[in-house]
């Protein structure tokens, strides 16, 4: 049984569980429950992706410090100094994941699925008519639907679809999703969040993110997206040409609603690939950690906000880390699961760090 279908039973109880971990690794303990920790990540996607994502969080604009040598001016930590160091650590991944939205639906319900959008059965199984689309972390993922068309999944996403004689109903329940539409006499709906996409034939991205927004990105065709707004049931749809985008709240409409001009640097993603010009190496590493189940990490603000321009695998994290830092020369330390990124080696280098070139 994948242990993934097992819900914890009291709110946030896997984010609690990852913010252990993440103290505990980094302490005087991580060798010790390092096999402990790894049993743990290789329950499924979603504990490594709880995982990430506080990693994520604690390493953006946060000093990461050296462990300072333990000599007559150092004494070693007793143990009653440990275990409150390792409390301290686990208050403030706690504290920090507070800032960030809720991880994602930790627990789909396979009953009836409807927000504001087209009600989409699955009662636990996958019929003729219905069916639901998953990704592991780290997956990209591509799916022939019945009616020819084809829905190419981000990593960690999830998409429930459920077909008849008169419509072709899919929602977004998180990640996000690439639709390739075959034509069809029955309108092919999407929906997300507090809205809904209609197509007949066209190639378009819909992402529904952690801060709880969604993007609609039209690459081909035209697309209707209708946003529920505070007041009125339905709002009137708004119509995308190619080369454009509507970014809306998943449970608010966002007053009034703007089209703007969609970025160019993200439409390779079903390749693996992004492209980057200007991107801050923070921004960079968070999107990367979404395909990752060990980490890259950013030592300091003052690395992470190095401008990162160029064409990179985000899939391949060893290469990816290699890369940014031979870019930004910036130096490489190997280890607990991670890449760290930082300005220089410790001091005596230690032989997983690699210096800056």
């Amino acid at each position: 049984m994948n242990e993934d279908n097992d819900t914890p039973k009291r709110p946030g109880n896997l984010r609690d569980e990852a913010s252990e971990w993440f103290a505990i690794m980094r302490g005087p303990e991580a060798d010790a429950r390092r096999e402990e920790f790894e049993a743990w990540l290789a329950r499924g996607a979603l504990h490594r992706s709880a995982y990430n994502r506080i990693a994520e969080t604690f390493s953006i604009g946060k000093g990461l410090k050296e462990d300072a040598p333990h000599d007559a001016d150092h004494p070693a930590p007793s143990p009653t100094g440990q275990k409150a160091g390792k409390l301290k650590m686990a208050g403030l991944a706690l504290g920090l994941v507070g800032a960030v939205a809720a991880l994602y639906l930790s627990a789909v319900s396979l009953g009836t699925l409807k927000q504001d959008g087209p009600e989409i059965a699955n009662n636990g199984t996958t019929g003729e008519n219905s069916n639901q689309l998953q990704s592991k972390l780290g997956e990209i993922r591509e799916v022939e639907l019945s009616d020819g068309s084809r829905v190419t999944l981000d990593t960690d996403s999830l998409v429930l679809t459920r077909f008849d004689r008169t419509q072709r109903d899919v929602r977004l329940v998180r990640g996000r999703a690439r639709f390739n539409v075959e034509k069809d006499k029955r309108p092919f709906i999407v929906a997300a969040g507090n809205g809904t996409v209609t197509a007949l034939g066209t190639s378009f991205d819909v992402a529904l993110a952690r801060n709880e927004r969604v993007t609609v990105q039209l690459f081909d065709g035209t697309v209707d997206v209708r946003v529920r707004g505070d007041r009125s049931p339905a709002e009137m749809p708004v119509r995308l040409a190619p080369g454009q985008q509507l970014i809306f709240r998943a449970e608010k409409a966002a007053s009034p609603i703007q089209v703007t001009s969609a970025p160019v640097t993200d439409r390779r993603w079903p390749e693996g690939v992004r492209d980057y010009d200007g991107v801050r190496l923070g921004d960079v590493v968070s999107e990367a950690n979404r395909y990752a189940t060990g980490p890259v990490l950013v030592a300091a603000t003052d690395v992470s906000d190095k401008k990162v321009s160029g064409t990179y695998r985000i899939r391949d994290m060893e290469r990816l880390a290699e890369n940014l830092a031979d870019m930004l020369r910036l130096a490489l330390i190997r280890g607990n699961n991670q890449l760290l990124l930082v300005k220089t080696c410790p001091s005596p280098q230690k032989e997983n760090c690699t210096p800056p070139s």
